[in-house]
């Protein structure tokens, strides 16, 4: 059975939409990006993160995008709000699919994997070290726009505790530091996201309500402290031809 089969889209369920939400991380902008490399992993609990390093001006910024569930709760990569009882996709397999689909037209599912070993970080031996990983080899090299955050957020410490999915829980120190979370991602040569092109438009008109919105600003998420929250994906139609294909 293919860890992919869980990474697929279906109609009726809430889609990616353009919404606006409210010392070393780059400040808030578009960036043009090459995708360096782009891995599988698995928590403990046995939900699936896509690991995507990219290279922004020199610069590596790397974010882990969890696309499914863990075993708990059916190893999903959409979820049901309890609020209105519509399905909606997990918002890192929403982030991680308009990657495939902005590059190689294809979803993140239907993206083959190959085992390759790169240099990980490792916290035991406190540096990186070969480690042999699940590569999404088509997105290796590929070039995407990246509409990237500059967050504050607090200085975290480990609880000593783990959650359902068996990853640790991490709790706040008192104090703050600055990161880069990857918001949006655009298509490299036209600017447009995947709700436009599904819409079939030709103008990108998101890519410059996110620079207007976002641009040079940063997004406090510290605890107790008011900061811009990020909208929630909702519905996009599903195309019966794909339309990233070249």
């Amino acid at each position: 059975m293919s860890l992919l089969n869980n990474l697929t889209t279906k109609a009726g369920v809430e889609g990616e939409k353009d919404v606006l939400g409210g010392g070393g991380a780059l400040d808030s902008a578009i960036y043009p990006s090459t995708v360096k490399v782009g891995y599988l992993s698995k928590s403990g609990g046995g939900a699936l993160a896509l690991n995507v390093i990219l290279d922004i001006n020199g610069k590596e910024v790397r974010q882990q995008l969890w696309m499914t569930s863990g075993d708990a709760k059916g190893n999903k990569n959409t979820y049901i709000d309890t609020r209105t009882n519509k399905e909606h996709y997990l918002p890192g397999f929403i982030t991680a699919n308009s990657l495939a689909l902005l590059t190689v037209g294809k979803e993140i599912g239907e993206c083959e994997l190959e085992k390759k070993v790169i240099k990980l970080y490792d916290y035991d031996a406190k540096g990186e070290v070969p480690t042999e990983v699940e590569v999404f080899v088509e997105l290796t090299g590929q070039q995407i726009l990246t509409g990237l955050q500059r967050i504050t957020v607090d200085k975290n410490v480990d609880s000593g505790e783990v959650d359902s999915n068996g990853r640790k829980i991490y709790v706040p120190s008192g104090e703050t530091r600055d990161i880069n979370e990857i918001n949006k991602f655009f298509r490299a040569d036209d600017g447009l996201t995947v709700p436009e092109i599904e819409a079939q438009v030709t103008e990108a008109k998101f890519k410059n309500d996110w620079e207007n919105k976002f641009a040079g600003k940063t997004i406090n998420r510290a605890k107790g402290l008011d900061g811009v929250k990020a909208g929630a994906p909702s519905a996009a139609k599903q195309p019966t031809k794909s339309l990233f294909s070249k």
